[in-house]
């Protein structure tokens, strides 16, 4: 399984949770340190693609917290990773659970990378 695959120009990053490197669940009960490190995440996946947050151009937040808690306490970190650039176009959606109870928050996006006559068009490999 892979964290994001570059099609052409695009990198798709899915279905980001709170984990470490071994996949272990981390911040059972707290939210936004979640999706703090469900950025850093990204940061690291981008990077490994040659990018940065100014090359997101899609954005899905997936959240089962309250949407008082989404606004005031998940929605900070987004501002502060895309804090150097205007940010992707974003949805969130809050959801009844995900599949394991330990999951508050989980992201998706798509990225703008161009290969720069790079061969390589599909590309499955990404670490955390």
């Amino acid at each position: 399984m892979s964290v994001a695959v570059r099609a052409g120009d695009l990198v798709f990053i899915g279905g980001l949770t709170a984990v470490d490197l071994d996949g272990n669940e981390l911040h059972h009960d707290d939210a936004a340190a979640q999706i703090r490190t469900i950025y850093e995440q990204m940061g690291r996946v981008l990077a490994a693609h040659g990018g940065t947050a100014a090359e997101v151009v899609s954005e899905t937040i997936y959240y089962s917290c309250s949407g008082e808690e989404y606004t005031k306490r998940l929605f900070p970190h987004r501002k502060a990773f895309y804090q150097n650039c205007d940010g992707p176009s974003v949805a969130g959606v809050q959801v009844a659970g995900f599949i394991s109870p330990a999951i508050q928050v989980e992201v998706t996006c798509v990225a703008y990378i161009p290969l720069h006559g790079s061969d390589n068009l599909i590309d499955h490999a990404s670490p955390l």
